[in-house]
C-alpha cells in the first residue's frame, strides 16, 4: 500500500534542514559601546561613522555583530574577536569614557 500525499509531505518537512538560529543581544547600548571602543563606530557627531546613524541588528552564530546604516541600509560587521578585545579594554576604563 502506497503512502498518501499528506504522509509524504509531513515526512519531507521533518527532514528539512533548519535555519541557523540568531542570538540577539538585548542590551544594544553595550554592543554600541563595544563598537565605539573597537573603532568600528564613532562617538563624534561629525564623523560619517557616528553611532547615531546606525541600528544594531543582531549577532549571528559566529558571534559577529551586525549594524545597519539608517539611511543607506549598508551593513557593518564587528567580529567576535574585535568585540571581545573592546570589552576587555572597557573593563579597565571609568564609566562615561567611551571615546575612540
Amino acid at each position: 500500500m502506497g503512502r498518501t500525499r499528506k504522509a509524504k509531505t509531513a515526512r519531507g518537512r521533518r527532514n528539512r534542514r533548519r535555519a541557523p538560529t540568531l542570538r540577539v543581544v538585548r542590551e544594544a547600548e553595550d554592543v554600541f559601546r563595544a563598537a565605539i571602543l573597537a573603532g568600528l563606530l564613532s562617538a563624534e557627531r561629525s564623523d560619517p561613522r557616528w553611532a547615531g546613524h546606525y541600528m544594531y541588528m543582531f549577532h549571528d552564530e559566529d558571534g559577529t555583530g551586525w549594524f545597519k546604516h539608517r539611511d543607506t541600509r549598508a551593513y557593518l560587521a564587528m567580529s567576535a574577536r574585535r568585540e571581545a578585545a573592546a570589552r576587555r579594554q572597557a573593563a579597565g576604563r571609568v564609566d562615561g569614557e567611551y571615546g575612540t
